[in-house]
C-alpha cells in the first residue's frame, strides 16, 4: 500500500510542476517516470 501512496505522491508532484510551468527540469520527467513504473508494479503486486 505504501507503494500507491508513493506513486500518488509522485504523479501529484508532477503535475504541479508541469501545471506551474516547470517543463524544462529533467526532475519533472523522473517523477512521472518514477510514479507510473511504482503504479504499475503495485497493480502486478496486488494480489
Amino acid at each position: 500500500m505504501a507503494l500507491l501512496f508513493v506513486a500518488l505522491a509522485a504523479l501529484v508532484a508532477w503535475a504541479v510542476l508541469i501545471f506551474g510551468g516547470i517543463t524544462t527540469s529533467g526532475v519533472t520527467h523522473l517523477l512521472l517516470a518514477v510514479g507510473t513504473v511504482l503504479i504499475v508494479r503495485w497493480w502486478a503486486l496486488r494480489a
